[in-house]
């Protein structure tokens, strides 16, 4: 790993997002570079001001007195990345390992909006790295969730996505280059491909047509030859949930962590029912979230690096790191302070673009699926690792347990919770009205209103089991 990394020059972008900076913290805390060169949109004062209200105070300090690192203030949506020449022309000359990363991950946008924020910046990255002469590796960080149209294309329980790219056409011809130009050119900003296909958001599409125009770009990268340079990595990771250990325990930021922001919405909804759709006869037990922390993925990302791996590689909790849809309603059922529990109603009939969904199904459509992401590379990685790399770098979620304590997500979801108030402007009384405390603050209000929900809560299973037994007496 270090002797990989000690002449490499690093240059990111994404350097503030959830991902990013935890990647970006662990590089400047564990591993020796040459140089490092972050883009960022507001430069160096905006990254550092970010690092010192994110982490401890010891961390950040550790983290600004590091060398060889390079802000640059640019916007990927711009032109040359909104660098100036001489910064793009330095970036250029040095730069050996690209690690893309920044992408704004609006699930709720258009396809035209996602095509000029994810792809058109992605091909521009892509052919500055390969205009530079050192080049060894690019980085893609794209989405397991790329392929979740499969779950349409059979009727099983278990939707199984492999470390390749999925053909959206069944013949052998690549529609690829005409999809982009249908993108650029056509007035719908649509393809047939993805009319044709169930993919759950064109976030998902973007990302799954990205892929292959970036495979078509680094062509050697179709074989398993993982020697020739330069390199092409696409790294899928699932769903991001909180860190384990780094930059420190549950380390979030606010609105990108989607498992939060579920917590957050089941614990705070005013709905009585709620409409989910699943083809499974058990949707609760059946169905699961594949929420890997951050900071397993971060560990992924550098070992696959220093391994000089190339081609797809999906960054996963795998099964022991799997969650039931019944763990993620039961932790959210036991924060509610609201006196009714939703009542959740499956419908094998609706897809997840059926207008009858709670708003929450629209906006969270994997939620009565269950994809299981092959794996193989990284445990493949695995078995080649030192001890040393295993015990820096560890690439499994042990159990469910390591991040999964609802309690500890509680300021998280908390937050999430608060500034949806202010955006509304609801008064924030209501936050105490609706939301636990974080554990440890002064808590009194919460026990008489948990009291006072509990009460009420109980009433209504005492009614209704009186109304029952009137009904059998009857």
């Amino acid at each position: 790993m270090q002797h990989y990394f000690r002449d490499q020059c690093l240059f990111m972008t994404g350097a503030t997002g959830f991902l990013g900076f935890a990647t970006t913290v662990k590089l400047l805390e564990t591993v020796s570079w040459k140089s490092l060169f972050l883009l960022v949109r507001g430069g160096e004062k905006r990254f550092w001001d970010l690092a010192q209200a994110r982490l401890p105070p010891h961390k950040w300090q550790a983290i600004k007195d590091v060398e060889n690192v390079s802000i640059f203030d640019g916007d990927i949506e711009k032109p040359s990345l909104g660098l100036a020449a001489e910064d793009l022309s330095k970036v250029q000359a040095n730069t050996t390992i690209y690690i893309h990363g920044a992408c704004s991950i609006n699930l709720q946008r258009s396809l035209a909006s996602i095509s000029k924020s994810v792809i058109a910046p992605t091909l521009e990255i892509a052919e500055l790295a390969l205009s530079s002469p050192q080049l060894e590796s690019f980085v893609y960080i794209s989405t397991a969730y790329a392929n979740a149209h499969l779950h349409s294309t059979h009727h099983g329980i278990d939707t199984h996505v492999s470390e390749k790219i999925h053909p959206l056409r069944p013949s052998c011809a690549d529609s690829t280059t005409f999809e982009y130009s249908d993108l650029c050119t056509t007035h719908q900003m649509t393809t047939p491909e993805f009319q044709f296909h169930n993919f759950p958001f064109p976030y998902a599409y973007a990302k799954h047509l990205t892929e292959r125009l970036l495979l078509q770009r680094f062509p050697c990268q179709m074989t398993d030859d993982l020697v020739s340079v330069p390199r092409l990595l696409i790294l899928r990771p699932s769903i991001l949930g909180p860190a384990i250990h780094e930059p420190y325990p549950y380390y979030e930021l606010p609105g990108s962590v989607p498992a939060t922001s579920i917590l957050a919405a089941l614990v705070t909804t005013l709905s009585f029912r709620m409409h989910f759709p699943s083809r499974f006869t058990d949707p609760m037990a059946q169905s699961t979230l594949d929420e890997v922390p951050v900071d397993i993925v971060v560990n992924q990302l550098l070992m696959h690096l220093s391994h000089q791996s190339a081609g797809i590689v999906h960054a996963v909790a795998g099964a022991r790191g799997r969650r039931p849809i019944a763990s993620v309603w039961a932790n959210a059922m036991s924060e509610r302070i609201l006196p009714w529990h939703p009542r959740l109603i499956w419908h094998k009939d609706a897809d997840w673009h059926d207008k009858r969904l709670h708003p929450l199904a629209r906006a969270f459509k994997i939620m009565g699926t269950n994809f299981i992401f092959e794996n193989t590379r990284t445990k493949d990685m695995w078995e080649r690792m030192t001890e040393w790399e295993r015990e820096v770098f560890p690439l499994w979620v042990d159990n469910l347990e390591q991040n999964g304590d609802v309690r500890l997500r509680r300021e998280a979801y908390r937050e999430q919770i608060s500034r949806y108030l202010k955006k509304r402007k609801i008064p924030m009384l209501f936050l105490d009205l609706l939301v636990q405390r974080p554990v440890g603050a002064a808590s009194w209000p919460m026990d008489v209103l948990r009291y006072v929900s509990s009460t009420i809560r109980n009433f209504w299973k005492r009614a209704g089991s009186t109304q029952k037994l009137s009904l059998n007496s009857n």
